[in-house]
């Protein structure tokens, strides 16, 4: 079995470019991520809904966006913020019903925008019925193997596996928290001294892939466009760290996705693109895990998961960041991925703190390092009120599960809509919102924004407008970094296409700062930001770029 899987794996990274297919529409795709629950509450109970999404498709219509994804709306305990299902199948009350998805991805396609939802392939709730049935006594009933039992209820194989008092015998295995019993893909290499350790192609996990299959089908023909996988490295046990086991339960799933769902996508929580986009999903998200701690925190929060400050950041007011890091394992990553999918880098997530925090606070902060964001060669992903500036709320309330070890309630507050009562979120009592609004009266909304040509949300839909109507600036443009490395400030770096160069300058330091490298061309002109803060000469071979405090540029070069 052993030699089985090796030769599969060698001959999953020989695969040819041409295997792996990405819709059209993904190359010109821009998501908008969405926390369902703090998006817009339509019925007045404090909670967000599907109804509330959908009166405000107008808005993300407005943004440029074409896709949104939703995290997860299916029934569940809300013990971990809805990454605990206790049906595949059904829309959980507190956001509608299957029939108000299907009317929310019908009104989203009539608009140009595709939806996309939060698929848990790795576990369920303890209050499953699947894993309730798991639990029982009789071990040859139908989800009995559904789930991963130890022989013993004495023996703890690893740490990952939870005491339980069920009828049955043993202890089962988790996935995250220990309300969420790892579903069964089967073991790697099977231990023989461990009979109750199942092999990949057993019964069990045989099974568990067909109701994956099953899960991805019903959504899929109600009109959704393509999923989110939650942990989507963690399902086959006992993996190397090649993740052989879990590469070939994605790729054996993705050839059976591109043949029955051609235009489908398949997003991954990975973080490492080199095995996952391999694997088959066509996004790897860079940002909390694997190579993404490098890459994402190295720029935005290089802290640790408390949130105590470390190592200053690249978008550090006072300059004292650097930009090694992120330039040379971004680079490994795009060069080893650019013809298999895209290794995307969101501006955040529910997950991680948003880019308002602490001193990185002012308009025009924001506004430097979303230009990053939107003009990488990825796919790029906003997270729902990061247009317009909605600040981590530090002291936000642990609510549903979201403390690991980070409160990620910081990051998960009701956006901010008009300066009404709960800031447009909704009609019900402040007490029975989801998670507090922003008590700051200085607070951004959306209509305050709208209102201003100088805001971040109209910075952001501009610079949206600009990568779609500049194939360089796209997912199709060349990418590769300009400046010194060992010299922070000012990052830059040239998207390219047909023989088309953007050069993109970033400062978001107090100080003005300049770049010497190689000529990029003779003469460059600014497409957007600001003219006035920027300065760029071409002489004897050598470019001087110099750039004012806080700053942010997109340069074409023209001669």
């Amino acid at each position: 079995m052993k030699r089985i899987f090796l030769a599969w794996a060698a001959a999953l990274f020989l695969l040819p470019v041409s295997a792996q297919q990405v819709p059209e529409w993904l190359k010109e795709g821009i998501l908008y991520h969405i926390y369902p629950s703090s998006f817009k509450d339509s019925d007045g109970d404090g909670i967000g809904d599907l109804e509330g999404i959908r009166a405000k498709l107008p808005y993300i219509q407005s943004l440029g966006v074409n896709a949104i994804w939703l995290s997860p709306v299916f029934e569940s305990e809300f013990e971990d913020g809805g990454y605990d299902i206790t049906d595949f199948y059904r829309i959980d009350p507190r956001f509608g019903t299957n029939t108000q998805l299907v009317q929310l991805i019908r009104d989203a396609h009539d608009r140009g925008i595709r939806v996309c939802l939060d698929l848990v392939a790795g576990h369920t709730s303890d209050k499953h019925p699947w894993f309730r049935q798991s639990s029982e006594a009789d071990t040859q009933l139908q989800y009995s193997d559904y789930y991963i039992w130890s022989d013993s209820k004495d023996s703890f194989p690893t740490k990952k596996f939870v005491k339980s008092d069920a009828p049955r015998s043993g202890n089962y295995m988790k996935n995250f928290f220990d309300i969420q019993p790892a579903l069964n893909y089967g073991y790697l290499h099977p231990d023989p001294a461990q009979p109750w350790q199942q092999g990949y192609d057993d019964p069990g996990p045989t099974a568990v892939r067909n109701e994956l299959k099953n899960i991805i089908s019903f959504w899929m023909d109600k009109g959704v466009d393509g999923f989110r996988c939650d942990m989507a490295q963690s399902l086959v046990k006992g993996d190397d760290k090649q993740h052989t086991g879990t590469m070939r339960l994605w790729h054996e799933l993705r050839s059976w996705f591109e043949a029955k769902y051609p235009e489908g996508i398949l997003i991954s929580e990975w973080s490492q693109p080199r095995q996952s986009l391999r694997a088959g999903f066509h996004i790897d998200l860079l940002i909390h895990n694997g190579a993404g701690t490098k890459i994402y925190r190295s720029l935005v929060c290089q802290t640790d998961d408390r949130g105590t400050k470390q190592t200053p950041c690249f978008f550090d007011y006072e300059g004292r960041g650097q930009v090694k890091e992120f330039a040379e394992n971004y680079r490994i990553e795009y060069e080893a991925t650019r013809d298999l999918g895209y290794a995307a880098m969101p501006t955040c997530s529910h997950d991680i703190w948003r880019l308002n925090r602490f001193d990185r606070n002012t308009p025009e902060q924001l506004k430097t390092a979303l230009t990053l964001f939107l003009t990488l060669p990825a796919v790029p992903i906003v997270y729902y009120g990061e247009e317009i500036g909605l600040r981590n709320l530090e002291d936000a309330p642990v609510k549903e599960g979201s403390f690991t070890s980070r409160n990620r309630s910081s990051c998960r507050t009701p956006m901010q809509w008009d300066d009404s009562a709960n800031a447009g979120f909704s009609t019900a009592d402040a007490a029975r919102l989801y998670l507090p609004i922003d008590p700051s009266p200085a607070r951004p909304t959306v209509a305050a924004e709208e209102r201003d040509p100088q805001s971040i949300l109209n910075y952001v839909k501009g610079l949206i407008a600009l990568r779609q109507q500049t194939p360089a600036l796209g997912t199709r443009g060349a990418w590769r970094f300009v400046s010194d490395v060992e010299q922070p400030y000012p990052m830059v770096y040239a998207r390219e296409l047909n023989g088309e160069k953007y050069l993109i300058a970033l400062n978001p330091s107090k100080q003005s700062v300049t770049a010497r490298f190689a000529s990029e061309g003779a003469a460059a002109q600014t497409v957007y930001g600001e003219a006035a803060r920027v300065k760029y000469t071409s002489k004897k071979g050598l470019s001087t770029l110099k750039m004012k405090p806080v700053s942010a540029v997109v340069l074409k070069i023209t001669e």
